[in-house]
């Protein structure tokens, strides 16, 4: 699903990532550790493709290549749900739509189809009787979680999390890890970059250790930490729209098409 081969990355005179090269499966859950300037935000950069590298090649999913031309990083990017480490909520605007941005950016317009995804996410995350209020009224724990709500309004095959818990305290952060399994539970892959040991071994991932812009090394993927083959992409129950907005036999939308989701058979949609 992600794959890194030889990848480097240089600011300048700086050197960010040597020659790093390493591999996440299909609905894995890998945890990166390592000091401050080690290049955790640069390996998630390199990921959606919002920086290229140096050298190397980095293939996440159906893409590959040192440099994508920009339609294909903003279809990259719509597979992807990415965890900020301050959140990066808009104030000027609600909780439910900060959450809904994303899903409107994908190109879905309509309430029938916005809304269901929107209030999927938040029940999720705990935060449905808060979509009315603003981020400035939400306390630190809140806002990540409106912020993971974001993140997995489009149902993604891979979210990325770059120090979630860095600003909330203990209880937070154990609720926030707590969402971030229960998303990998549910099938969706997880890379998460952290300085914090503690953290990472409480996602119950595989653990990879960078220094200095350099792999260290870490443990084999646990047993079962991969999807089995078949399996779809993260989708969690079918959102329905609510009551109001449609018939009570009209179905709900379909899930978001990924690249990284397997081929169904013929005639599954039917069955499902």
């Amino acid at each position: 699903m992600i794959t890194f081969e030889h990848v480097t990355k240089r600011y300048g005179e700086r050197l960010a990532l040597d020659a790093v090269s390493w591999h996440m499966d299909e609905g894995e859950c890998v945890a990166f550790v390592g000091p401050s300037g080690a290049g955790k935000t640069t390996l998630l950069r390199l990921v959606t493709h919002e920086i290229a590298p140096t050298s190397g090649t980095v293939t996440v999913g159906t893409f590959r290549g040192p440099r994508l031309r920009r339609a294909k990083r903003a279809l990259l990017r719509r597979t992807l749900g990415i965890i900020y480490e301050d959140s990066r909520l808009l104030n000027d605007r609600s909780v439910f739509e900060n959450v809904a941005l994303p899903v409107r950016i994908s190109g879905h317009f309509a309430d029938v189809e916005v809304v269901p995804r929107v209030l999927y996410a938040l029940e999720e995350v705990g935060l449905r009787p808060k979509q009315s209020a603003y981020p400035l009224e939400l306390s630190a724990g809140e806002k990540q979680r409106v912020a993971i709500a974001r993140a997995i309004a489009n149902r993604p095959a891979v979210v990325l999390a770059d120090e979630p818990t860095k600003a909330l305290e203990s209880a937070s952060a154990r609720e926030l890890i707590g969402l971030l399994k229960r998303i990998h539970d549910e099938g969706a892959a997880v890379l998460l970059v952290t300085t914090r040991p503690d953290v990472a071994e409480a996602l119950g991932g595989r653990i990879l250790r960078l220094e200095e812009g350099r792999l260290a090394g870490g443990a084999p993927p646990p047993a079962g930490a991969a999807r089995p083959p078949g399996q779809a992409a993260y989708a969690g129950p079918p959102p329905q729209p609510p009551a109001a907005t449609r018939a009570p036999d009209q179905p709900g939308p379909p899930p978001v098409p990924s690249p990284f989701a397997p081929p169904q058979p013929p005639g599954a949609e039917s069955e499902a």
